[in-house]
């Protein structure tokens, strides 16, 4: 898929099976320096959209054939074109379908016959914001690549600083020598330096995969499978039982990144086991999302510590540190649940958590069904 070059308005993609709407938007939209790309059919606009990806979609609501619904739901299920905006075209009694339209990923909807002014205002708007977080998303990509870079460059000399650190102390550099307690200065910041860089360099590995994934019907049963064989060896060295309660043969396949996914409910997994005291239980279950039946919701239950309130607040957000800490002593980026929160939503997800202090924690994600 070749993305369009930026011009002076941007490149339009018009789909409507109505010659005389398509001239019309045509003539419009090219007078206001706007490329424009015709379909007249949804078979012809995922072609269109294959061939050359446009910075907006104008698309008919009601068409023969694929209408315009199912072609919005198919451009959301690309992530290569998942924020792609799409306004769609409506006649004046549609305004309910058009508004059912909004929650299948358009951002706008404009009535036919359309006003010009109005249609022009919502299309450089839409146009604007496509463009705007492109370039951010180029912004992004170009910091995280030099992240990399610096956290990779600073890595070796601290290293080298803290095996020197060792020797120093292998040689017999100890109390009440007062430089020994240099030693252990030195050799305490090169430690939390290079978690730094490590908690960095993790962070950019997230962030470039989040522009890779690879939306597709995933078995959900399969993927859960996986990640308990994974995890396991970690509960069974803690006393503690792994169990799924719900059936894993069978289960509709949702729509997601496989390795991804994985890697999600492996971190929630490994929390729950982190933080969970000896001989307690961690349990893992699917069911039906009960706000809205086209999700599968996974639930990880523990029997740890719990959340306290001030836990719960931006639990999210990168590098947000709990105030429990894992019971055998494991290490913890604090990283973990905003990749888990990002990639999630990326999949069209959602992810959340709810604990009482004392009586555990219940994290659960849901994604939509394939």
């Amino acid at each position: 898929m070749n993305r369009t070059a930026p011009g002076h308005g941007g490149v339009v993609l018009v789909v409507d099976d109505v010659a005389r709407n398509v001239q019309l938007l045509g003539a419009t939209l090219t007078r206001e320096g706007y490329e424009v790309l015709i379909a007249t059919s949804g078979e012809m606009a995922l072609e269109r959209l294959q061939a050359r990806l446009p910075d907006l979609v104008l698309l008919d609501l009601m068409m023969p054939g694929i209408d315009g619904m199912e072609v919005c739901r198919r451009i959301k299920k690309d992530p290569g074109m998942l924020h792609l905006p799409v306004i769609f075209l409506t006649a004046a009694n549609e305004s309910e379908i058009a508004a059912k339209a909004l929650t299948e990923g358009a951002v706008d909807f404009i009535s036919k016959p359309f006003n010009t002014a109005e249609l022009l205002a919502r299309v450089r708007t839409h146009v604007d914001l496509k463009r705007t977080r492109d370039e951010l998303q180029r912004i992004i990509v170009q910091k995280n690549e030099l992240m990399s870079v610096v956290a990779h460059d600073l890595k070796n000399p601290i290293s080298s600083v803290r095996f020197s650190a060792f020797m120093l102390r292998d040689e017999g550099l100890k109390a009440p020598d007062p430089r020994a307690e240099l030693v252990d200065t030195i050799l305490e910041c090169c430690d939390g330096l290079l978690k730094f860089i490590q908690d960095r360099l993790e962070r950019s590995a997230a962030d470039a995969k989040l522009g890779q994934l690879q939306l597709e019907p995933v078995d959900l049963g399969d993927v859960i499978k996986q990640v308990i064989r994974i995890n396991v060896a970690p509960a069974h060295a803690k006393q503690q039982r792994l169990t799924c309660v719900s059936d894993l043969d069978g289960l509709p396949a949702v729509q997601a990144d496989f390795h991804a996914l994985g890697q999600v409910l492996g971190n929630l997994i490994s929390n729950a086991i982190k933080f969970s005291l000896p001989g307690t239980s961690v349990t893992i279950s699917v069911t039906a999302d009960e706000n809205s039946p086209d999700r599968l919701r996974v639930t990880v239950l523990d029997q740890g510590p719990g959340l306290t309130v001030d836990d719960c607040k931006d639990l999210f957000k990168p590098y947000r540190r709990l105030s429990a800490r894992p019971t055998g002593g494991e290490s913890s980026t604090g990283l973990g649940l905003s990749i888990a929160h990002d990639m999630i939503k990326a999949m069209g997800g959602t992810i959340d958590c709810k604990s009482d202090p004392g009586k555990g924690a219940a994290f659960w994600i849901t994604l939509p069904l394939a």
